[in-house]
């Protein structure tokens, strides 16, 4: 009985955020915009470092406040990718607070996002990863080594493993280490990309997202085989 009400709770829990998440969602992408519009205002029309460090001052701490939140959002409620963000993040703070804030910010979003499917259960899982994906990878639940997580995040398939982390009694601190270690190097890398886009000459900044594109790319090419690796060597041994 007590098992059953428990899972009627986190139906009724999860449903009450997952009405309430779009809305919160939004207000947060509208409360950052305008805190970040005039330096994005600045980078949009080509400005340069003097003209965007004048539109970050009078900002001050609620410039890294309002990114680190953009950064966790679009992992936990939005359909936004990454790199766009990260990129913003290293051309408004350039290649080490953006990318410090950046590695920080998609941290506390996949830990924020298999903390909450840990707290609302199946039913919050289910609204954010697809039906196919969940009965394929809902395994990695047994998964609780650090390494193993490490590589599941390095696989081309976008953020839905922190949710299915959720149901894992994997620790959270585990989770956060499998993250810095697994997408810190190339989130860095975005960022950097993002800060050359200001300081460097245009040659530098066009091969620079010529090489992040063409990483992307094979990431992408290549998501089958590395999927298929996985399910092999790793997935067949949690049968």
């Amino acid at each position: 009985m007590t098992n059953k009400s428990n899972v009627q709770q986190q139906e009724k829990n999860s449903a009450i955020v997952s009405k309430w998440l779009p809305w919160v969602v939004i207000l947060l992408l509208v409360a950052v915009t305008s805190v970040l519009w005039q330096p994005i205002s600045v980078l949009l029309s080509g400005g340069n470092e003097t003209q965007l460090a004048s539109s970050m001052r009078p900002l001050g701490v609620w410039a890294p406040v309002a990114f680190f939140a953009l950064s966790i959002v679009q992992i936990v409620g939005a359909p936004i990718p990454g790199y766009p963000v990260q990129f913003l993040g290293g051309a408004l703070f350039g290649l080490l607070w953006g990318g410090v804030y950046s590695v920080f910010g998609v941290v506390a979003g996949g830990v924020l996002a298999a903390w909450l499917a840990r707290q609302l259960g199946r039913p919050f899982i289910e609204r954010h990863v697809e039906p196919d994906q969940l009965e394929k990878y809902e395994k990695l639940a047994k998964l609780e080594k650090t390494w193993l997580w490490v590589i599941i995040l390095l696989l081309p398939v976008g953020d839905f493993p922190y949710f299915i982390a959720g149901l894992s009694r994997v620790p959270l601190r585990t989770l956060a280490l499998a993250t810095l270690l697994s997408r810190g190097p190339f989130t860095f890398l975005v960022a950097w990309v993002g800060a050359s886009s200001i300081q460097a000459p245009p040659w530098v900044f066009i091969a620079l997202i010529v090489a992040v594109l063409a990483l992307v790319a094979l990431g992408y090419i290549f998501r089958v085989p590395l999927t298929n690796f996985f399910d092999t060597h790793i997935l067949h041994r949690l049968e």
